[in-house]
């Protein structure tokens, strides 16, 4: 392929170096590779471009620059974003995207509209993993914003489905705007399949987030149904669907719905990571307290190797609710105060005061009625099911602070749950 004399470059930057092209290929790529660059038979893969254009001393901003003054079609920048999505559908390298984004920030020509949409949604990526919600909204919106201008609704359905996806995990209130219109979007145009099915799938966890688990089950049974499903898809609906049984009560479906997401483990990193996060918290509710501890030591393990900050942190929330559960309040203390230290997750961090709250009562405490009243005044203005029971656990919490110990036996049973 040839863009744009980068053959003609590497040669002439070669010289002015000066440099041999042993020296340049070293540790790169072959000499014979360099030959076939250098007479414009060959154009190579992205990273090694990086690396060529670091060893000749010329900044990837510069080069791109260079190469949008020749190419209106900025071919060049193209096949960047077209690597990082590659990173992102195939393992969501968090690492790789961070660093090309960081460094495509100092581009000075205008770039595409479609180019842009494509940085958007890069940017977005990398701030929810991060856990900057806000700074990832407002990428998401620009992104859905550019898909509208070039009214290309696959890249917005795509947007939408992304957007409120991030909102699912953390506020499932939130999504629903954006869910309503990427499924009415998915239903009513011609959309990728697996666009179509990540759609139905959000839909099925906003519907779980916010309390609706029996419309949740029918959707993700009819998702189960297609003959053909990508691996990331059966591993979603299998796990959402485990969820949603979990949550009214039916735990043997549930545990069987996580097992079945075991065979999918080697097509995504967060995958294991989830199963045993879910499991563990299954086996919590069953009272095999032994298992839960293994399955969310391991999720915590798995996701601190991994950089995943959201589930690393549900992993240790479930850890100090078990702590409570067998009496070990001091570790269950200790994690709850570090959560509520250093989160930048604010719901993480009242769901930490509330597990810290029954931690103290339960050691003879009972100075923690203002933390209780801050823990109810956050979950009052948040939406969905969920955000109720964490309320009543609240509430309850709170008249226990007030009763007779004898009286509170007779009416609670305080179980905090995370959903």
């Amino acid at each position: 392929m040839n863009l744009d004399h980068f053959g003609q470059l590497v040669r002439s930057r070669r010289e002015a170096v000066p440099m041999l092209q042993k020296e340049l290929s070293e540790g790169i790529c072959t000499r014979s590779m360099i030959s076939r660059i250098e007479n414009e038979d060959y154009f190579p893969h992205i990273t090694i471009v990086e690396k060529l254009l670091d060893r000749l001393g010329m900044p990837i901003i510069d080069w791109l620059e260079r190469m949008s003054r020749k190419d209106p079609d900025q071919k060049a920048l193209g096949l960047i974003l077209e690597y990082l999505q590659e990173r992102y559908e195939k393992e969501r390298d968090y690492e790789t995207i961070r660093k090309w984004t960081e460094q495509l920030k100092g581009i000075r020509f205008e770039v595409k509209p479609v180019y842009r949409a494509e940085l958007h949604a890069l940017r977005a990526f990398v701030e929810d993993v991060r856990q900057n919600f806000k700074e990832a909204e407002s990428e998401y919106k620009q992104w859905i914003d550019l898909a509208r201008e070039l009214q290309d609704i696959p890249m917005l359905a795509a947007g939408l489905n992304r957007l409120s996806f991030m909102y699912v995990n953390i506020d499932p209130g939130h999504a629903s705007e954006w869910i309503e219109e990427a499924y009415t979007l998915a239903q009513r145009h011609s959309v990728p399949q697996e666009l179509a099915i990540s759609v139905q799938l959000t839909m099925s966890a906003y519907r779980y987030g916010i309390g609706e688990y029996h419309t949740a089950i029918s959707l993700l049974q009819a998702v189960k149904s297609r003959k053909r499903l990508s691996p990331i898809s059966r591993f979603r609906s299998h796990n959402l669907l485990g969820k949603s049984y979990q949550a009214v009560g039916k735990y043997a479906d549930a545990e069987e719905e996580y097992k079945q997401t075991a065979a999918y483990f080697a097509y995504h990193p967060s995958f294991e990571l989830i199963f045993n996060n879910n499991i563990g918290d299954l086996y919590a509710d069953m009272g095999e307290y032994k298992l839960a501890f293994e399955h969310q030591r391991r999720s915590l393990e798995i996701g601190e190797a991994t950089k995943q900050p959201y589930f690393v942190e549900i992993a240790r929330l479930r850890l100090a609710k078990l702590h409570n559960r067998c009496r070990e309040y001091e570790e269950a203390e200790t994690i709850c105060r570090q959560i509520i230290e250093h989160s930048w997750n604010d719901r993480n961090i009242h769901m930490a005061k509330l597990i810290l709250s029954e931690t103290r009562f339960a050691l003879g405490d009972e100075s923690s009625t203002g933390m209780l009243l801050e823990v109810v005044r956050f979950f009052q203005k948040q939406p969905g099911t969920d955000s109720v029971e964490y309320l009543k656990e609240a509430y309850k919490l709170l008249a226990k602070v007030n009763m007779a110990p004898e009286d509170t036996e007779k009416l609670f049973r305080t179980q905090v749950r995370i959903y």
